[in-house]
């Protein structure tokens, strides 16, 4: 562990009072995650808040995380909208030696704090839309996606929606740039909210109307108070989007729209603009055109048919849900173990705007934008460098393929702490699902794969503390038999501490089956006495720690009883698997795990 790891809990990160760059003074420390934290600044010269978002030592020399860094500088640095948060500065402290990003400082509180406690009223629904989806149209006219908009990234400062501010832009892509995420192609954003395409279906390709989807999702969420149920494991994320969700408790003014949003088909959902637009019928701000149509009145040069005249039918639905999902549809046949995302874990509440202070020279600046055929009223984006492509060998191919993909997914090594599991895999199209501390390691493992198999895959990455890395270790060791793996299945994967957690596990056959869950800390916790047999399943309902943090929960298969899988009080993790394994090799008993990942939040 580090000495700057922020899962140590004598770590207090960059003391208050540190100057950086002579411009800002640094407060206090308002969020940490694996790869930076969010500090509350004041502008020396002028007193004004500022938010900063800096990198960990141990990150500076990441190439990843430098490039995801940049890349939200980059955006923000072209989006000058009053719905979104907006950019300072980017470059370089001297003395520190680490990046930070200098941002406007929205005090306020998260739109899924406020719905905490209630949903909205429908009148401050419509208020939120419109001003959400103009700060979010206004991105997707410069070629920048979000595509992790939630209500997380959603701050309202003094609960007034009409003053909602768009953040985190950190794994935004610029349609001009054609760049990937920060690991492979997966996605980086939460799950709950992600869409059609982020998940797998229609080839991956994740267009403006991605947000338009994830959007439709938050505005359920806001006018009901409770999320829709779109989490899951891999297999299950994929199959919430095959269709259009359940819209039975949406008020009837606004459900059309809706359904539209959350078109699983791309080309069936409104643009940005059209839902920035939209007023419920009667209102006295309704436009004169159909009722889900855009204004040409407003906007002629972006005129389009009204969204109630390119309502599919239940037929075509189903040919368009048929034909659109690409070669992605071959990984849908597998499900088991639940897919994992990378979660960019920076926080930022934040308020006040500010004008923006003096550069000093020998300052960094965003990537200057490269020469381009200019469009009239538009401001080109930022370019950053494009991946390079990889042409697989002709020798790769054939109908082994797969499988050798999965040989060498399992035979790979990045260390210690280092565990991935091909969720699904064709010839040309692989879900890989990790549990790390870093992210470097994957990002490694990225760049051999597309090397070696010559195309990128989607590695979805769950961080853990440094704690928990026996655990990875100790799956990394028996965890790679997907096929005689125990199935978990999870109500939730992100829950508050000391709420309940229910789950099923199936596919563990005649084996003996272990519960064990894995703190924040590195215990591990018996939790085998809470197991109750069903027809082919197991189930259990676990009040889970008050303790914040990622919690592991890992199902143990074994043919007959391993007395060390059976502590009766908590014990280290380093000894505990220890202990397992030794255990299993005098016995010549074979040990096979599965694990989920629970988040537990405030």
């Amino acid at each position: 562990m580090t000495p700057n790891d922020p899962f140590r809990s004598s770590y207090r990160g960059v003391p208050p009072g540190t100057r950086l760059n002579g411009i800002y003074e640094i407060e206090a420390m308002i969020g940490a995650g694996g790869m930076g934290e969010v500090y509350k600044c004041r502008e020396i010269q002028t007193g004004s808040p500022v938010a900063v978002k800096m990198l960990l030592p141990e990150m500076v020399d990441n190439e990843a995380a430098l490039a995801l860094f940049r890349r939200e500088a980059a955006a923000l640095h072209n989006l000058p909208h009053d719905a979104i948060v907006r950019y300072f500065l980017f470059t370089v402290e001297p003395v520190l030696q680490r990046p930070y990003l200098a941002m406007e400082f929205v005090n306020g509180r998260s739109l899924s704090n406020m719905l905490d406690e209630g949903p909205l009223t429908f009148e401050a629904l419509i208020k939120l839309m419109q001003r959400v989806a103009s700060g979010l149209e206004a991105a997707h006219e410069h070629g920048i996606i979000h595509r992790d908009v939630s209500p997380d990234n959603i701050i309202v400062p003094l609960d007034d929606v009409r003053r909602a501010k768009i953040i985190d832009f950190g794994i935004a892509r610029s349609t001009q740039m054609g760049d990937k995420t920060i690991i492979g192609s997966g996605f980086a954003g939460k799950d709950n909210y992600a869409s059609p395409e982020q998940v797998g279906l229609y080839g991956n390709d994740v267009t403006a109307k991605s947000d338009v989807y994830s959007l439709g999702l938050v505005l359920f969420h806001a006018l009901t108070g409770q999320k829709l149920d779109m989490g899951g494991s891999q297999f299950q994320l994929v199959e919430k989007r095959r269709r259009v969700p359940d819209l039975g408790a949406v008020d009837m003014r606004i459900r059309p729209l809706l359904e539209q949003m959350l078109q699983p088909d791309p080309a069936l959902r409104p643009t940005m603009a059209e839902v920035a637009n939209w007023r419920p019928t009667g209102s006295a701000q309704a436009p004169a055109t159909p009722l889900y149509g855009f204004d040409p009145l407003r906007r002629p040069e972006r005129a389009t048919p009204a969204l109630q005249d390119r309502m599919p039918s239940t037929a075509e639905s189903r040919r368009s849900l048929w034909l659109g999902a690409g070669v992605a549809a071959v990984l849908l046949l597998l499900g088991g173990g639940g897919y994992a995302f990378y979660k960019l874990v920076w926080s930022a509440p934040g308020v006040a705007a500010l004008p923006p202070p003096p550069k000093l020279a020998g300052t960094m600046s965003p990537p200057k934008a490269e020469p381009a055929a200019p469009q009239p009223g538009r401001q080109e984006p930022v370019k950053l460098p494009a991946q390079p492509t990889v042409t697989p060998s002709p020798a790769l191919d054939g109908p082994g393929r797969a499988e050798r993909i999965r040989k060498y997914v399992a035979q790979y090594s990045g260390g210690d702490c280092f565990f991935i599991l091909p969720v699904a895999v064709s010839q040309n199209a692989a879900v890989i699902e990790g549990f790390g501390a870093s992210t470097a390691p994957f990002d490694t493992f990225d760049k051999a794969f597309r090397r070696e198999q010559g195309f990128e895959a989607s590695v979805g990455v769950r961080q853990v503390t440094e704690a928990q890395c026996p655990a990875v270790k100790f799956l990394s060791q028996v965890g790679s038999d997907q096929a005689r793996a125990p199935r978990i299945n999870l109500s939730a994967t992100e829950l508050k501490a000391g709420e309940t957690l229910n789950g099923t596990i199936e596919n563990f056959a005649n084996r003996v089956v272990e519960l064990l869950m894995v703190s924040e800390r590195g215990e591990v916790q018996s939790l085998s006495y809470l197991l109750k047999p069903g027809i082919d399943s197991l189930s259990f309902t676990l009040p889970t720690a008050r303790a914040t943090g990622p919690q592991l929960l890992l199902v143990v298969a074994t043919p007959q009883v391993l007395d060390s899988l059976r502590q009766p009080r908590p014990m280290a993790a380093d000894t505990f698997f220890l202990e397992a394994l030794s255990e299993a090799q005098r016995n010549k008993t074979t040990i096979i795990a599965a694990a989920r990942y629970v988040l537990l939040t405030n």
